[in-house]
């Protein structure tokens, strides 16, 4: 059987603050992740656009008779 809501204690301030700190964290790891994101695809986007410049293409080899 379960309590109906009418019954539950309210929530004391210690336990608002552990949550609104629990919830702040979660939102900097988030905007972290989203940042980690953001700096990867830039990076890979900025080495993709290197390797298609022809100064960055790398050496280009001959064969010398």
């Amino acid at each position: 059987m379960r309590m109906s809501n009418k019954h539950q204690k309210p929530e004391s301030p210690y336990d608002s603050l552990k949550n609104e700190s629990a919830r702040q964290r979660w939102e900097l790891f988030h905007r972290a992740i989203a940042h980690a994101k953001e700096s990867n695809n830039a990076a890979l986007n900025e080495a993709d656009t290197q390797a298609g410049d022809a100064e960055c293409a790398g050496p280009f080899l001959t064969i010398v008779r």
